[in-house]
């Protein structure tokens, strides 16, 4: 077995037990999301060795267990490196590929692109009592077929808000998924929270539930704030139906 292999093999082991936040991690990814066009053959991605040292990155992808490792990886997906060295202030690109699988083609399927990096070791300090902190991060992959309902660039045009007693009914009749960071009733120039970070998925529906405060009527404006493809905020008005 190859150091590096070594080495990686103590990474699945420290794998749940020594994560830290990933707000200190020094490698990191060109991004907060991946699409993967059906179209494509494979979708490079960029990683990036911020501090003055060596990292050990390991990748690998799921369809949606958070706790998921190396060994339990079950998206239809593969890495190309799936293991490397990332030398300081250095990059490395790493080639997604879809393995294939029967996805739906009427809407996006999502998974998720873990990759966890270490310090790398010196052959001398392999033996050292050293604890080693392994950082963890985890983004979203959309697999995007062609010719999906809807905008992906004007998503809210897509969405419906229905008033149903104390709930709003949020309908996403797209293709595509609709990334909330929040939404909320304006009335009277203030603004009423009704959600914070929600997923809906394409052609599905969700129900906002209503602070007794805010009782909203037919007609009234709900501001909501979706994530785009590049990560950023995309505010729009809705009129509640």
């Amino acid at each position: 077995m190859t150091r590096l292999k070594k080495i990686a093999f103590a990474v699945g082991l420290l794998i749940g037990a020594t994560f830290t936040s990933q707000a200190f991690a020094s490698v990191v990814m060109t991004g907060t999301r991946v699409i993967y066009p059906a179209s494509a053959r494979e979708k490079a991605i960029q990683l990036t060795n911020q501090s003055a040292s060596p990292y050990l990155v390991q990748l690998w992808l799921d369809k949606g267990n958070k706790n998921s490792t190396v060994q339990t990886a079950d998206a239809p997906f593969i890495t190309s490196p799936q293991i490397f060295r990332v030398n300081a202030n250095s990059g490395q690109v790493v080639r997604l590929i879809y393995s294939g699988d029967n996805l739906p083609t009427d809407r996006e399927s999502i998974f998720y692109l873990n990759f966890v990096q270490m310090p790398a070791v010196k052959a001398s300090e392999q033996t050292a009592n050293k604890l080693l902190l392994v950082f963890k991060n985890r983004l979203k992959v959309f697999y995007r077929p062609n010719n999906l309902a809807g905008n992906p660039d004007a998503l809210s045009n897509s969405l419906t808000l229905t008033l149903q007693g104390k709930e709003i009914v949020a309908n996403n009749n797209s293709g595509y998924y609709a990334t909330i960071r929040n939404a909320s009733i304006v009335s009277s120039g203030r603004h009423r929270p009704l959600i914070v970070d929600e997923m809906i998925a394409p052609k599905s529906k969700t129900h906002w539930s209503i602070a007794n405060t805010a009782r909203p009527v037919k007609g009234d404006t709900v501001s909501v704030t979706l994530i785009n493809d590049f990560g950023a905020d995309v505010s729009s008005e809705l009129t509640l139906q």
